[in-house]
């Protein structure tokens, strides 16, 4: 079926694609020059705006499990909107804060806004559509996510490059105008299925799965390296750059790149090989782009290890969510995925501290020890998936079926992974 005909006649669903490329939009005007931000204008420390991003991911994780048992016990469009209301009021923050303490107190209310949101706007996905045309609903969910991020890096770097508080401004009124299309445009509600049905005391379910705790406790280690591109990226550029904000054009040549390639890495190479091996060489090639970074003094460098990482994530990013939708209970699938995110945010919060302190004691990322480190990481958490899928318990994990992966689904993650990555 063509994508246009699953949207036609099913306003919620495009009303629900739209949100999604407005808050992506928004969040990618801040993503790619925040830690520059932090660093230039607010004076923080590497250390400390490692330690803030991992306020972020933990307050952002917290919110993503919040969010996914309040949406589907309560209705997902009243949770979609005041959580694009939440993270609107932490952009604001960040515009106006500059003392350390407030600017960790608007990083924990911009995450938790962020989390709200990544649950329910799966969730409300998947009762909009047939479950056949899942797969093409998501992957519509993710070209859409990808024109927001791409033309966000492209204003940013065209237009704001010398007005930082502008930047965070624009963003969280386009925040509050995703708020307003999901409270006007939404229905109320859990779309087709009944909210409310999950007793809590079934939410036990998951910790008996060893299997899948396993595997997401393994992933902890994928995103605490994962995570390193969004700060370590900026602050090198910043170092070495006559502007480094220019580097936001990343973020365009990178999101351009998934929608193009996706589908052939899917199609070539994921459907082809077994997951942990998939997701081990996604660390590689994020290890391998972190690593290029000490030798990088012009932008085009930086471009080329932009490259280099989004090959990692789009080898990365639909191997994991198809991995957990294996290991996981078809009827607690939501709560599996948001204890997923706890996982990551775990990852994060742990990479953003290591890496800031790491970047910090290398006096500012100018010794080779940081880069040499992501190296070596990228390369054992690869030989560590491979030992690990030997495991008999995970053997119940195959690559995906072509319904599983459709197009291009790898934005944030979301996700998002990464600590500005959502919906």
């Amino acid at each position: 079926m063509p994508t246009h005909s699953i949207i036609k006649g099913n306003r919620p669903l495009l009303s629900l694609l739209i949100i999604v490329f407005i808050t992506h939009l928004g969040s990618y005007l801040v993503l790619p020059v925040l830690p520059i931000l932090l660093k230039v204008e607010t004076g923080l420390t590497a250390a400390q705006i490692g330690f803030t991003l991992a306020v972020i991911s933990m307050f952002m994780q917290t919110g993503s499990v919040v969010g996914g048992i309040l949406a589907d016990r309560t209705g997902r469009r009243f949770i979609i909107a005041i959580g694009a209301l939440i993270r609107a009021a932490g952009l604001i923050g960040f515009a106006y804060f500059s003392t350390y303490y407030l600017v960790l107190l608007t990083a924990a209310v911009s995450g938790f806004g962020l989390g709200l949101n990544a649950p329910s706007t799966k969730a409300f996905i998947s009762s909009l559509v047939k479950e056949d045309m899942r797969s093409t609903a998501f992957s519509l969910r993710g070209i859409f996510a990808n024109i927001g991020m791409a033309l966000a890096g492209l204003t940013v770097f065209a237009l704001f490059t010398d007005n930082s508080r502008l930047i965070f401004i624009t963003a969280a009124v386009i925040y509050v105008s995703a708020s307003i299309i999901s409270w006007f445009f939404l229905p109320a509600g859990c779309g087709d299925e009944n909210c409310g049905e999950v007793k809590w005391s079934e939410y036990k379910e998951a910790l008996k799965n060893i299997p899948f705790l396993v595997f997401v406790i393994a992933t902890i280690f994928v995103w605490a390296l994962y995570v390193q591109f969004a700060l370590v990226l900026p602050l090198r550029a910043e170092s070495v750059l006559k502007n480094g904000k220019d580097i936001s054009i990343i973020w365009t040549i990178n999101s351009v790149t998934v929608i193009l390639v996706q589908t052939l890495i899917t199609k070539n190479i994921i459907r082809n090989i077994h997951p942990l091996t998939s997701v081990g060489l996604g660390t590689v090639f994020i290890g391998l782009s972190l690593g290029s970074l000490f030798f990088a003094n012009t932008l085009f460098f930086f471009v080329f290890a932009g490259l280099f990482f989004i090959v990692g994530e789009m080898l990365l990013m639909p191997t994991l969510d198809t991995s957990i939708s294996q290991l996981a209970a078809a009827r607690f699938l939501g709560m599996f995925f948001g204890l997923a995110s706890v996982f990551t945010g775990i990852g994060e919060a742990i990479g953003n501290f290591l890496g800031g302190r790491l970047f910090e004691l290398s006096a500012g990322g100018e010794n080779a020890a940081p880069y040499i480190v992501y190296a070596l990481a990228g390369v054992t958490i690869f030989l560590g998936m491979q030992l690990l899928r030997r495991w008999r318990p995970l053997t119940i994990i195959q690559p995906p079926k072509p319904a599983d992966t459709a197009s291009p689904i790898t934005d944030s993650a979301s996700s998002h992974p990464n600590p500005i990555k959502e919906s």
